[in-house]
């Protein structure tokens, strides 16, 4: 019995170091600028059931990610009083570059569901911006990593 499990093991092992980025990423990818309204940042993680959105400049660069941690964190200052309504702006002040994260670890489309774990785990990043030549290409969130992960144990 713990012979099949072993093999079993090896054999998802195998499995998912197969698989790449590029199997599973999200080629549309949704972008926020910095200056943006934390509103539109909620909004749009709402209506398109996402966790995380990367912040982009003008010219496309990574600048940063706002996720929905982020977003909690910003939603407990306001109620204590920490950041403050402004009644001439529909929006909270501060923008998305108050509450983004700029340490940004991205992958390529090479890189592989077991280097991809590792990262979600060990970096507490689960919104992963998928770059080639410097552009970004794709993203990669936890439920995209779920479902391949759980797809390679169900076919062991």
């Amino acid at each position: 019995m713990k012979k099949d499990f072993n093999n079993k093991l090896k054999t998802l092992d195998k499995k998912i170091k197969k698989i790449k980025a590029r199997d599973m990423m999200t080629e549309e990818v949704i972008t926020i600028g910095r200056n943006e309204d934390l509103y539109k940042a909620a909004d749009l993680m709402i209506k398109n059931r996402i966790s995380g959105i990367p912040v982009v400049s003008r010219g496309g660069k990574i600048q940063g990610i706002i996720t929905e941690n982020d977003l909690f964190m910003v939603m407990d200052m306001v109620k204590s009083g920490d950041v403050t309504f402004d009644n001439n702006k529909k929006g909270v002040i501060p923008p998305v570059n108050f509450a983004m994260s700029v340490e940004v670890n991205t992958i390529t489309k090479d890189t592989t569901l077991d280097e991809i774990i590792v990262l979600m785990k060990y970096k507490n990043q689960h919104t992963i911006p998928v770059l080639e030549k410097g552009k970004l290409v794709g993203i990669i969130g936890k439920q995209d990593v779920f479902k391949k992960f759980y797809s390679a144990v169900k076919s062991c």
